[in-house]
């Protein structure tokens, strides 16, 4: 298989493994010394080279969902502060009718409003709310405000609180997340150079009509046409419990599977993309939860069309919400 994607690096890596071992068998076997590199660069090195770019794949998805969690649970935060907002509101423009304090609420913050303004709001209705119980003046009104629910200053500057230490969980997350991809990404331009010195080294040793030569795995796809797309949709099933996934079949004779990849959040991202679901011809629909572990959480996926050739073709982003 070529290399098409990030997560492809270690399945081709594990051609090569396999390609390399059953070449030094052979070698060994007619008393000749195991095959390597110009610079001694042998099969033991490309499997701790593949190991490690493994591993990092792993951590970066591990750092990758880290980062979905954080940010899935800023926004439950702010959204339920953001309705605590819209209820002061209206409690103080009913209780305190005609008051100054009715002239001072804050403005509700937009959703996606940055942190600096998300908390300037929230800082400005505990001044208020702090000053509105400080205030025995007021006509037919009695403090402390609470909520019909008990909710009281208190709770809610505690939960201020508990956003700001989840803003910065979220900057946290990036910046490991961020670290960790420059970190796989800079083993992964070594390892693919190896496996280009390896082919080459083949065809040199044994020439081009070789077993050898002839069955070394690609690096890249065949040149060759780019498949069409398939078209994809996809929704929320409440009943599942899953994100459920459909696309148009491909008519491409070239066929071998359909790969579903996904990437946390709104913006699909081919670069960090995890191969989620391969699915036989004859299969156009997927199931999953992944990226979408908790309600809040926001995933995008795209349906590629894999051929044989190793020439691939994405569909069309298809992001899920889960309620």
């Amino acid at each position: 298989m070529p290399i098409t994607d990030i997560g492809s690096y270690v399945t081709t890596g594990s051609e090569f493994e396999a390609h390399w071992t059953d070449v030094d068998a052979d070698r060994i076997a007619n008393s000749l010394a195991a095959f390597a590199l110009p610079d001694g660069f042998a099969l033991a090195d490309l499997s701790t080279a593949v190991a490690a770019v493994t591993a990092v794949i792993t951590s970066q998805q591990s750092s990758d969902n880290a980062l979905s969690i954080a940010t899935s649970g800023r926004d439950a935060q702010k959204e339920a502060l953001r309705d605590r907002v819209i209820e002061f509101r209206k409690i103080v423009d009913y209780r305190l009718k005609g008051s100054v304090y009715v002239k001072s609420l804050p403005d509700t913050p937009l959703p996606g409003a940055s942190e600096q303004k998300f908390l300037r709001a929230l800082d400005d209705m505990a001044d208020l709310w702090t000053r509105i119980n400080a205030d025995s003046t007021t006509p037919n009104f009695t403090p402390p405000l609470v909520f019909a629910d008990a909710y009281a200053l208190a709770a809610f500057e505690t939960d201020v609180a508990a956003l700001r230490t989840q803003y910065k969980a979220v900057v946290d997350a990036e910046n490991d997340a961020r670290i960790g991809r420059k970190q796989r990404d800079a083993l992964l331009e070594p390892l693919r150079d190896r496996f280009v010195s390896y082919r080459q080294g083949i065809e040199v040793e044994y020439g081009e009509q070789h077993a050898f030569t002839q069955s070394l795995p690609d690096v890249y796809p065949q040149p060759g046409s780019t498949p069409d797309a398939v078209t994809a949709n996809g929704q929320w099933d409440e009943n599942l419990m899953q994100a459920v996934l459909t696309w148009t079949a491909s008519t491409n004779p070239n066929l071998v599977e359909y790969g579903v990849r996904m990437t946390p959040g709104a913006t699909y991202d081919s670069n960090n993309a995890s191969v989620i679901g391969n699915l036989t011809p004859g299969f156009e629909q997927f199931e999953t939860t992944e990226g979408l572990a908790n309600p809040g959480d926001v995933a995008s996926y795209k349906i590629y069309v894999l051929l044989s050739t190793g020439n691939e073709a994405g569909s069309n982003t298809v992001t899920i919400t889960r309620p």
